[in-house]
């Protein structure tokens, strides 16, 4: 990851969809937030891990909605997992890669969450 992605810009989604309406903006972040808690407590729950099969579907539907809500940095730890699940990396390497995108999710959650509690 680099240090000069955003984190979370909440005038990318708007802009991006060409819409002011906050009760649509809200369900695309509520459905973010969903979709980055399972993928938390699946990294995060006893094993068995995730096969490279999971983490590569998830890292792939992850990516696109990071980049859909304005999340580059955490879209961009996502496409480098599903890059390494592609290319058959070492369980070690993605391990190492899905405790970064932990991290970086919970800030991106606290970001997202905040922006949607604020209401705009």
């Amino acid at each position: 990851m680099t240090t000069q992605q955003t984190v979370f810009d909440s005038s990318h989604l708007p802009r991006s969809l060409e819409l002011d309406d906050w009760e649509i903006l809200e369900d695309f972040y509520g459905t973010f937030l969903q979709q980055l808690d399972t993928l938390l407590l699946h990294i995060e729950s006893a094993p068995p891990p995730m096969t490279m099969d999971e983490q590569r579907h998830h890292a792939h539907k992850l990516g696109s909605s990071c980049r859909t809500v304005g999340a580059p940095a955490l879209a961009s730890l996502f496409e480098s997992l599903e890059t390494l699940c592609r290319d058959a990396a070492n369980a070690e390497t993605r391990e190492q890669l899905l405790a970064d995108i932990v991290i970086l999710a919970k800030t991106t959650r606290e970001r997202v969450a905040s922006h949607l509690a604020a209401g705009a």
